[in-house]
């Protein structure tokens, strides 16, 4: 065994700096590729779960406490909920192991104390490592742990140990200091731009009435911030230019129209439109300014088309060059941002809700296009808002797995390994963030719980909901089942977005799906209340999968490369209907209830979400910025019904009408509206305070609503001064 270091009690000893390979089993942990294989096949695991089994590995016989997993994996500051953190890593390494908790062949719990490795690992060395069903369980002493196991620790520990420490802990990553809060406003402060100097942010804040965005400016270290822009419409997305004496923002119109302004940055000073651009979602407004400070990037679309692509402004003209135009089903191009030296233009092309990579488009001298946009990360999740380090060699980027989920900062080189990397030391929830001498971001505050009302009889005012399931995490899109007893609904109570299942009354829910991230999302009963269908996103693209109510194994329905998500079924269970990008843009397709070949049902660009009528001749869908229309199942002209809804994916249908939500009327007040088919009329049927969230359902003997509203929102924005990354 020349070469080898066998941990538990049969090799040598080695220095740590040759170690590179854990062997146990089939299996092998490639500690300089960091990953983990059976049998030579690449298994998927998470960095921090990938990390935690190699610490349990290298001390496999001992007893590894949650306090120095916490200290080795989460150093103190770089996770909220350490807890839940790392009992999410030991579920996703025993499902990837094949282990069990309750009958454990690797990993043992040692109840309130931590966790124990329990077969025989190798470092190195070519010798085929030992499977777990020819390994003889050593004997053990009183203490459980094996004389032999006991013996190998002891003789290469320290080496393994030490080479585990400089795994984890590198010298050459500096502390990074601690946020501390730039504003703490009522309200929702958002949009941080630091300025070239990095003495200054510029931020768009709602206000201490919170009813109207404006662009403020505040110096770092200072008090009061000044105020530039007084306009009724929503001011955003505030931009320095490179000598910064001037300050670029959108300015939010009706229609999805938003005007780009200019204003100096000292205030006082009149503002200068440049141009209109169109953008339906508010979540992908950004500006960046070239190095030259000649041209603003920004993310719009032409009326005609669906996809978003970035354009070229001109900061003295205000002429327009587009630069890119995103490929079949992705929904846009946004959230760009210029390299140092001006010949690389870094972007996120998102697909979907859930899904976005950044990509890196390289340009000439003059910003004009040099080639086609190459992808740079592949985490398959949310990628946005990359920012470069001031060297240029890195991009700082903001990952999630949707608007519910935790969202953290990664930093991936911009040349060599695609591989990217957590930055430490940030515990808080990444919304937005500017990067310069100076990190500044926002840090999000919400919590979403679903709310039950009464529906009013025909001519009585609206009714006022009550609290009815809630949590401290997000608890969105309830879903009556078709007997009236259960209800399904989507929560990341647990961590990661899953499917939960509660009583009628609300009361004890119970979790149905195990996904683990990075997306699980809106559900649907299947008529006779045995299944439900939903998308999720365990890989690269969303896809549709059922699951029996009762529980058991989820079966995947689809795995086209496009995102296939929001499905429901036929009021007689035979299809599934859901909206895919299968044609370039987001249409509704219709596929057996089992599974099978897709068709498409509609033609009009931009459909969400469908429910069929109880009568099965019609469909009902929705659109982003046209709200709700109706198609016959069978073909036919589309019908629009309603005025845009606010969120989209909350509607529902009877024999009677709709059910919908409506945009915010004065004083932000919301109500979920009634549309009758008899009249076609609508009223209000409940008055809501609040946002409304995704989600609608009506109970079967139409007594009952369920929706999810937004009960607590806001941002704050923080600091950490002389931010270095690596």
């Amino acid at each position: 065994m020349s070469g080898e270091c066998i941990i538990g009690g049969y090799g040598g000893t080695m220095g740590p700096e040759t170690i590179s390979m854990l062997r146990f089993g089939a299996f092998e942990l490639d500690l300089s590729a960091g990953q983990l294989r059976k049998s030579g096949v690449l298994l998927k695991v998470r960095p921090q779960a990938f990390r935690i089994l190699v610490l349990l590995a290298s001390r496999t016989g001992q007893v590894v406490t949650r306090e120095e997993i916490q200290k080795a994996i989460w150093s103190d500051g770089t996770f909220v909920d350490f807890e839940q953190g790392l009992n999410f890593c030991i579920r996703q390494i025993r499902t990837v192991l094949g282990d069990k908790a309750d009958s454990p062949r690797f990993i043992e719990t040692i109840p309130r104390r931590g966790y124990r490795f329990l077969v025989p690992v190798m470092a190195n060395g070519a010798v085929p490592a030992l499977s777990v069903e020819e390994t003889s369980p050593p004997q053990r002493t009183a203490d459980g742990v094996s004389k032999v196991w006991r013996w190998g620790v002891a003789a290469v520990g320290v080496a393994v140990l030490g080479f585990v420490l400089s795994y984890f802990w590198s010298p050459s990553t500096p502390p990074v200091r601690r946020p501390v809060p730039l504003t703490t406003y009522p309200g929702v402060e958002r949009n941080p731009a630091l300025s070239p100097d990095g003495n200054q942010v510029a931020f768009s804040w709602n206000g201490e009435k919170q009813d109207n965005f404006d662009i403020y400016i505040k110096l770092i270290g200072g008090s009061a911030p000044l105020r530039l822009t007084t306009n009724p419409a929503d001011d955003v997305s505030p931009a320095w230019s490179p000598d910064g004496r001037t300050i670029a923002f959108l300015r939010r119109l009706s229609g999805h129209r938003n005007e780009l302004l200019l204003i100096p940055a000292l205030g006082g000073g009149l503002e200068r439109k440049l141009a209109e651009t169109h953008n339906g979602r508010e979540d992908l407004l950004s500006l960046a300014w070239s190095p030259d400070g000649r041209w603003l990037a920004v993310s719009s679309r032409e009326r005609d088309e669906l996809a978003q692509g970035l354009f070229l402004v001109s900061a003295q003209t205000g002429e327009k060059r587009k630069l890119t135009e995103p490929p079949p089903g992705f929904d846009g191009d946004s959230m760009s941002a210029f390299a140092p030296d001006g010949r690389t233009l870094a972007f996120s092309r998102l697909r979907g809700y859930s899904a976005g990579e950044v990509y890196l488009l390289p340009l000439t001298g003059d910003s004009q296009r040099a080639g086609e946009a190459r992808r740079l990360t592949t985490d398959n999740q949310l990628g946005m808002s990359p920012v470069w380090t001031r060297d240029g060699r890195h991009i700082l980027y903001r990952l999630g797995t949707g608007s519910t989920l935790r969202r953290e900062l990664r930093i991936i080189a911009v040349s060599g390994s695609r591989t990217s990397e957590r930055v430490p030391s940030l515990a808080d929830d990444i919304v937005e963030f500017s990067l310069g001498r100076h990190l500044v971001y926002s840090k999000g505050i919400g919590d979403t719980n679903i709310w039950r009302a009464e529906i009013p009889p025909p001519g009585d005012p609206p009714s006022v909901p009550r609290l009815f399931i809630s949590s401290t995490r997000n608890d969105v899109h309830p879903w009556y089942s078709p007997d009236g007893k259960k209800i399904a609904f989507i929560s990341d109570r647990s961590g990661p977005r899953e499917i939960w299942i509660a009583e009628a009354s609300g009361s004890n829910p119970v979790q149905l799906t195990s996904f683990g991230g990075p997306l699980v999302g809106f559900t649907n009963w299947s008529p006779d209340g045995q299944r439900l269908v939903f998308h999720a996103r365990p890989e690269g693209q969303a896809d549709l999968f059922t699951i029996p109510a009762a529980g058991g194994a989820p079966k995947r329905l689809t795995m086209d490369p496009s995102d296939d998500i929001s499905p429901s079924y036929s009021h007689d269970g035979r299809w599934i209907y859901f909206s895919s990008q299968r044609s370039g843009q987001s249409e509704i397709w219709r596929m057996p209830g089992d599974g099978g070949a897709a068709t498409r049902i509609t033609h009009s660009g931009g459909a969400r979400m469908s429910l069929e009528s109880p009568d099965g001749k019609t469909l009902y869908y929705g659109t982003p910025e046209k709200g709700i229309w109706k198609i016959p199942v069978q073909g036919g002209e589309a019908v629009q019904l309603t005025e845009p809804l606010s969120p989209l994916h909350a509607f529902a249908i009877t024999n009677e009408g709709i059910y919908y939500t409506a945009a915010p009327h004065a004083r932000n007040q919301s109500f979920i509206r009634f549309l009758r088919f008899s009249t076609g009329k609508s009223q209000p049927v409940v008055a809501v305070d609040r946002p409304v969230d995704i989600g609608l359902s009506i109970s079967p003997d139409r007594r009952l609503l369920l929706f999810a509203q937004l009960d607590q929102s806001g941002s704050d924005l923080m600091l950490i001064e002389d931010f270095v990354v690596r």
